[in-house]
């Protein structure tokens, strides 16, 4: 549900072991009581999320590929993807999130949320040059292939033909 963070870190180097025992010593080890109900809730759904949300980002990357607005759709399950025979031998699908490069871009578009964030069941679309990376200088952005025309979807679990018709509308005024 994009409300909780958690995780493992395993390794069979003594060193790593030896600092991750420490940080584990002094910062606690497990998740806090509303974190794992949190983790146990969104377990239920998260199989139907994200198959919904996987379709939704194919069909989306295959509407946006061809859009004269779109620059170019990063999102491994297109077929011209130049890994997409590579990650398709080792995933099931090419996931729920894709990243777009556009000519331009207005504020119209009105289903997803403007955040820094993905997984939810709502669509999250981010702009890393000032978000997520903004902390870097314009160098060490475009040396990580973070331009200034790249946007980060998350896709969620709406109506597809929405989502289209919502990015339609705002790349086309």
């Amino acid at each position: 549900h994009s409300d909780v963070i958690a995780g493992l870190v395993a390794t069979n180097c003594e060193t790593y072991y030896q600092e991750l025992k420490l940080f584990q010593k002094n910062f606690g080890g497990i998740l806090g009581v509303e974190d794992a109900w949190l983790i146990m809730r969104g377990m239920k759904t998260m199989g139907i999320r994200m198959n919904h949300a996987v379709k939704n980002a194919q069909k989306l990357a295959e509407f946006l590929q061809n859009h004269p607005r779109v620059k170019h759709v990063y999102y491994p399950g297109l077929k011209d993807h130049p890994n997409h025979e590579v990650h398709m031998g080792q995933s099931k699908n090419g996931g729920a999130v894709l990243s777009l490069e556009l000519i331009a871009f207005t504020e119209k578009i009105r289903i997803p949320i403007l955040a820094v964030s993905l997984g939810g069941v709502e669509s999250i679309l981010s702009h890393p040059a000032t978000m997520s990376h903004a902390c870097l200088s314009p160098e060490e952005r475009l040396e990580q292939g973070v331009v200034d025309g790249l946007l980060r979807l998350s896709c969620g679990i709406e109506n597809i033909e929405d989502l289209i018709e919502d990015f339609k509308q705002a790349l086309e005024s």
